[in-house]
């Protein structure tokens, strides 16, 4: 971290004063926003839309302790994909998955070195009407339910291990004929949120803090590592501000910062080998 904590001493007058206007700006109910050194480029991130609450957070962290500003396009990864292709300004890519930073290191949009699988997806079993957090398993077993929704696990890595898990606890063949499958896992959680389903797996980093604490957190060694991928866009002179931004994404205070948003970290990963 001593990298990304540039400290200078500073005289005890100017530290009092400084100490006297945090608590003033907090007195007044106001945060005080990080300083940003404009000598240096900003880091221009395409990241994924589900991941934006998180990477305000970690933007907000990175600049206060590098003095670097950090500028976000989101979009679905597609989306993000298609425009890096099109000429899109952008110095790093951040999906929701390992597979289209991948496709751009093929396409050499992209560079292999130094990718990294940043965050894992959790999948979780949500229900307004059930705390589930100790009792989910037995939920399952006992029927009690007459909707179950599961995003379609064709294309849908929650959806996947929904039903994997499923599967591992045999009682899939006892709630079958209960399944209804969604879109994809943002759908589910607005169907059992309008009670509309009575529970549905979902991911668990798309939860409020609040709801975290009734949701059943899937075992992940029953499913396939639902990893996010980040990987430098190709420039002909990559931007420092960037290779700083990656170094950062690997530090304990960004990881800190991803598990408190509800994803699973594992220690550092190319992209290329989680394929």
């Amino acid at each position: 971290m001593s990298k990304y904590l540039i400290m200078k001493k500073a005289k005890l007058g100017i530290f009092f004063a400084v100490v006297l206007i945090i608590v003033a700006t907090f007195a007044c109910g106001k945060k005080t926003p990080p300083v940003v050194d404009t000598q240096i480029a900003p880091v221009k991130i395409a990241v994924n839309n589900g991941f934006m609450p998180t990477a305000e957070l970690l933007a907000s962290d990175f600049t206060t302790n590098t003095g670097i500003a950090v500028e976000f396009t989101s979009g679905s990864d597609q989306e993000l994909v298609d425009m890096v292709l099109q000429g899109g300004d952008y110095d790093v890519f951040m999906a929701s998955d390992v597979e289209h930073p991948q496709a751009l290191v093929e396409k050499g949009k992209a560079q292999s070195e130094g990718a990294l699988v940043y965050a894992y997806g959790i999948a979780a079993l949500y229900s307004k009407t059930w705390k589930l957090h100790w009792t989910a398993p037995e939920y399952l077993y006992s029927g009690q339910f007459s909707t179950l929704g599961i995003p379609s696990p064709e294309d849908n890595r929650y959806g996947k291990a929904a039903i994997a898990m499923l599967k591992n606890i045999d009682v899939y063949d006892n709630v079958e004929n209960k399944i209804v499958y969604t879109n994809n896992e943002e759908e589910t959680l607005a169907k059992v949120k309008a009670k509309e389903l009575d529970a549905g797996f979902i991911a668990y980093s798309s939860l409020s803090d609040r709801s975290k604490r009734w949701a059943w957190i899937v075992p992940q060694k029953v499913y396939d590592p639902i990893g996010q991928g980040a990987v430098l866009i190709t420039k002909e002179n990559v931007n420092d501000s960037a290779k700083i931004w990656m170094g950062y994404l690997n530090s304990d205070g960004a990881r800190s910062i991803i598990q408190q948003s509800g994803y699973g970290i594992l220690n550092s990963e190319t992209v290329s080998s989680s394929n």
